[in-house]
């Protein structure tokens, strides 16, 4: 979504250099091409065609030029799907073998050149867009898909690219919408319509990008320059402009909170979601965020404020993955709420609505002492343990909030500790848990530090009462536990055959039983937090399909939740 145009680098040289110094060596050329074509009924888009030009292509005898995975954050690519892959080359006609390694959720297909590739190497393919729905459970929305009349999905789940996906190239993005009807529009992570980045940047850039193209929405109406821009595939059930001039505010303010000098633009997707409606995901510059037919825009305006916060703050890489994901989520949700309510963007009430849905889906959670090391190897399998960085995280960081304003007679907060994890990263620092050991240490002492290892090690932390400012106080209410009812992992399954049923629970009582097939994908994330929301199956026994639902719930614990003090006005509510 960048609206940098590709400028011609100037080759002369300036008058009075050394002649004899070479020039630094320009950074190769990779172009992509997408040409989306209909469906042979003439209806939806069936397909992309792909072009990729790419200058000094490398792959040594036996080695992949081009390749994808099978499987990206637990969706399926087209890896198995592409047709008729060609490459030429300097010479002409390039022959490709088709390779698969690795197995299961690592096996990747690669594409292997009969010979080593020499001068620019274009390559073309066909990207059938199968309208398949995430088959396996939890899953971003990055799946190529196909609805009212237009495409969209994230280049990792379609783009072939160089198993390099750091190597830097001069990058561009052009779109062949000719088989498409009149009016058509393509959109991406790098801008509107065709773009090229001025500076190289790594192949892992399209990768991470989003594609959105044919009869779509636009913010502003028409893109020109500008920090934010947004697009949306279908018609979403509330009025998505409105939405997208409150998220071009958020933007400009956290320009500002993050002491951004040079503004990159960053641009919003939406899309329908038929599984997990209401969820989205972070790609490099935007963010893709999902509606259903009853989305409230208010529940989303958290979730891009959540969502843009990633853009510019710092992210622990060491250790890498998702044994660090409590830093970023965690920071992510505690200032999801903090700042819209400091700038005046939500109000007191949405505030503590999303402060006590966290609250009341961690302190419900029969599994939030597990340590954090558990959290790469379960994330997908239980949605207990996918929601901790995200719950438990924020809450630790409500409590290193509330010690730093206390401890400063409040002069300070977290956004001083953010802030010079910010200034670390920046600097070209690759941060990692001794970083932020240092600035606690350095901030608030050894003990600060010892407490953050025991919040790793699975220390639930708990906010005072006074933790969200004069306007809140910490109470609690009866909550029920959420209980699946069966082994949680049924659900990761190509095919979700039950087993695990659990005896006594809402699951048996509601007619499960074991051996029986869940039909569709099932969301639990949100419905984890919410108290009262059912768990719909469709279920396929003996041949036969049928509905079953039930509520998810277990057994009665005392929750901490937060509440208004009364007589405290609201301007007393910002933190």
């Amino acid at each position: 979504m960048r609206r940098v145009l590709l400028g011609l680098a100037c080759l002369a040289g300036v008058a009075g250099a050394d002649a004899r110094t070479p020039a630094a060596p320009e950074a190769p050329r990779l172009a992509l091409t997408l040409r989306p074509g209909l469906a042979g009924d003439g209806g939806a888009i069936g397909h992309v065609d792909v072009t990729l030009a790419l200058d000094a292509a490398r792959a040594a005898a036996g080695e992949p030029l081009v390749q994808l995975p099978h499987v990206i954050f637990n969706v399926e690519t087209v890896a198995t799907d592409v047709a008729d892959v060609r490459a030429r080359d300097a010479h002409g006609a390039l022959p490709l073998a088709m390779r698969d390694s690795g197995g299961g959720d690592e096996a990747v297909r690669a594409w292997i050149p009969a010979r080593p590739p020499e001068g620019t190497v274009t390559i073309r393919y066909r990207a059938p867009i199968t309208g398949r729905t995430a088959s396996r459970g939890a899953a971003p929305p990055v799946e190529l898909r196909s609805e009212a009349s237009a495409f969209s999905g994230a280049g990792m789940t379609f783009l072939l690219l160089p198993p390099d996906q750091e190597a830097r190239y001069r990058l561009s993005v052009a779109w062949d919408l000719s088989g498409l009807p009149p009016g058509a529009v393509g959109v991406s992570s790098l801008g509107d319509g065709d773009v090229a980045p001025v500076a190289p940047q790594p192949s892992a850039r399209l990768a991470r990008g989003f594609f959105m193209a044919g009869a779509i929405g636009h913010y502003p109406e028409r893109a020109g320059g500008g920090a934010f821009f947004s697009a949306w595939q279908g018609a979403p059930p509330f009025d998505a402009r409105a939405l997208m001039e409150w998220t071009a505010r958020l933007h400009a303010r956290y320009l500002s909170f993050f002491r951004v000098g040079e503004a990159q633009s960053y641009g919003v997707f939406l899309r329908h979601n038929p599984v997990n409606a209401g969820g989205g995901v972070g790609l490099a510059g935007s963010f893709v965020a999902t509606f259903g037919p009853r989305t409230d825009p208010d529940d989303l305006k958290l979730t891009l404020a959540h969502e843009m916060f990633h853009t510019f703050a710092p992210s622990i890489a060491q250790p890498a993955g998702l044994e660090s994901s409590w830093f970023g989520e965690g920071l992510a949700v505690f200032y999801q709420r903090v700042l819209p309510l400091r700038f005046g963007m939500i109000g007191v009430d949405e505030f503590l609505a999303d402060l006590n849905y966290h609250a009341g889906r961690y302190y419900t959670n029969a599994l939030g002492d597990a340590p954090n090391a558990e959290v790469p190897r379960r994330f997908w399998a239980d949605t207990r343990i996918r929601t901790l960085p995200y719950d438990r995280g924020s809450l630790y960081f409500a409590v290193v909030n509330d010690s730093m304003r206390k401890a400063s007679g409040g002069e300070k907060s977290l956004d001083d500790l953010l802030l010079a994890m910010v200034e670390r990263e920046r600097a070209g620092r690759r941060l990692g848990n001794a970083d932020w050991e240092e600035v606690l240490r350095e901030a608030l002492g050894e003990d600060a530090v010892a407490q953050f290892r025991a919040f790793l090690a699975g220390r639930p932390p708990l906010p005072a009462s006074d933790a969200f400012g004069p306007c809140f106080r910490r109470t609690t209410r009866p909550l029920r536990r959420y209980v699946l009812g069966f082994d949680p992992e049924v659900l990761t399954a190509p095919r979700r055959i039950v087993r695990g049923l659990i005896p006594g629970s809402a699951a048996e009582a509601a007619g499960l039983r074991e051996g029986d097939e869940i039909v569709r994908p099932v969301p639990q994330d949100g419905i984890q937090g919410n108290q009262t929301e059912l768990l719909r199956l469709r279920i396929r026994r003996d041949g036969r399909e049928f509905d079953l639902s039930y509520l998810p719930r277990g057994e009665v614990v005392d929750a901490y939740q937060w509440e208004r003090v009364p007589g405290v006005p609201a301007s007393a509510c910002a933190i």
